[in-house]
């Protein structure tokens, strides 16, 4: 575990929500654009798209675990979790980039391409994002602490979002020379990729030597942790189990509204110049969010922040449906419900925390790479449905790409961009009543660590 109530300078927790910041920005592209890049730049259907990118995401969501597992059992020269945002940082950057490139293959061997290509992004950010969660919980084993750098986390991420909602699509429009072309997709990427890996670089200054696994006598103790070891940890480990297939839930709400938007802006709005500022005010309303989560904690548990959160988001996103043609009103409303979705947003690496001094309290080891490497996985598996269900959504209601759509796409679309989203997030609330990690549970269970 970190040291006891070590406090953590602001610099590193800046950095650390800095982290975050780049790493969204950067994969917001692949989240929002990659889609609408298959479809209507490199000439690939919209069911042939849904299914690569659902097969590399098959492929991408075994390897968490695997490197949890990995992690745990090695010891870096640059610091145990830190050592793995070096390694996978450049690797982000390489497969981003080779990613929004389009070729002259055919259609079925530039499919197969493509798949293969992110798969490797995706694994290249499970590498990288592992460690950068983990560092949540190794530096530091103070509640407020942790509160703190889960909120920069959670500011990073919604300013990430936020600056990629307003500069993303003006500059493929700007690179493409006023068209959304390949040069545009390219040249884009590789600059969100640079920022990523500039941030990444930045928190690794930042946190040099403090990375608390990066010292030996902890790094002992995780080696000994076998592979049946580590399954029955995560099985045995109901809080964790209960969390992780929440944030599924949540993520794959946050995935499916936005790979479908830019479809809801270009084919039901005709306007699609309304997804940059959409993204843009979406997310500058989830920063603020995540800057009251400390506010919010002081009233309610982390648990019931998150349950508050999920609701607020779903019903702002049925109200959206029911205005679905103002699209002031759509916007207005996804907005504000994104001020309690980033509530969640911010409290589940503390929480994750939390599975972690459970885990160790209740068998006596400790596997955070492992735990973290669980967060990793519900982005992962819910990224292998949202593009499942954007990508076959589309094709079911008999989407074209850059044609006139007909009704039924039309109401399709509204469907499965606020629709889909509301039901996932009320699932989320169901699930997190079965958490019972309270802050007074938590307080017991860090004093009887203490005195171990």
């Amino acid at each position: 575990m970190g040291e006891k109530g070590k406090k953590l300078s602001t610099y590193l927790k800046l950095s650390y929500g800095m982290g975050d910041l780049g790493f969204i920005f950067m994969v917001t592209m692949s989240n929002t654009y990659l889609l609408m890049f298959y479809t209507d730049v490199a000439g690939i259907t919209a069911a042939a798209a849904g299914t690569l990118m659902m097969v590399g995401r098959i492929i991408d969501s075994c390897s968490p675990p695997f490197i949890g597992a990995v992690i745990e059992r090695s010891s870096p020269k640059w610091g145990k979790y830190l050592s793995w945002i070096l390694i996978g940082a450049p690797l982000i950057f390489i497969f981003n980039t080779v990613m929004f490139t389009n070729n002259n293959l055919g259609m079925p061997a530039k499919a197969i391409l493509a798949c293969i290509v992110y798969a490797a992004f995706c694994i290249s950010t499970n590498i990288a994002y592992t460690g950068y969660t983990s560092l949540n919980s190794s530096l530091t084993n103070d509640p407020r602490e942790r509160v703190q750098m889960s909120t920069m986390r959670g500011q990073g991420n919604a300013l990430g979002k936020s600056l990629a909602g307003f500069l993303l699509l003006p500059m493929i429009l700007f690179f493409g020379g006023g068209e959304m072309n390949s040069a545009g997709f390219l040249w884009a990427a590789v600059v969100a990729g640079a920022v990523c890996v500039i941030l990444y670089l930045n928190l690794a200054r930042a946190a040099k030597g403090k990375d608390i696994q990066y010292k030996e006598n902890d790094t002992k103790a995780q080696e000994k942790l076998s592979a049946g070891e580590m399954l029955r940890m995560i099985f045995g480990n109901k809080n964790l189990l209960v969390l992780f297939l929440t944030d599924v839930a949540r993520i794959l709400a946050m995935l499916v509204t936005y790979a479908m938007f830019p479809y809801f802006f270009k084919y039901v709005a005709n306007d699609i110049n309304g997804a940059s500022p959409f993204f843009g005010i979406v997310n500058i309303l989830a920063f603020i969010g995540a800057t009251t989560v400390p506010f919010i904690t002081k009233y309610l548990s982390k648990r019931n922040a998150y349950i508050a959160g999920n609701i607020m988001l779903a019903v702002c996103m049925v109200a959206a449906i029911i205005c679905s043609s103002n699209i002031t009103a759509v916007i207005a409303l996804i907005s504000i419900g994104y001020l309690g979705y980033s509530w969640g947003n911010v409290v589940n690496t503390s929480m994750y925390a939390d599975t972690v001094d459970y885990g160790e309290w209740k068998t006596g080891k400790n596997a955070r790479g492992l735990y973290f490497s669980m967060f990793q996985l519900s982005i992962k598996i819910a990224a292998v449905f949202s593009t499942a269900i954007a990508g076959f959504g589309l094709s079911a209601v008999g989407f074209v790409a850059n044609t006139e759509p007909t009704e039924k796409v039309i109401q399709g679309i509204r469907v499965i961009s606020m629709g889909l989203p509301a039901a996932l997030l009320a699932l989320g609330v169901v699930l997190l009543l079965f958490y019972d990690l309270s802050p007074k549970k938590m307080e017991e269970i860090h004093k009887e660590l203490e005195k171990r």
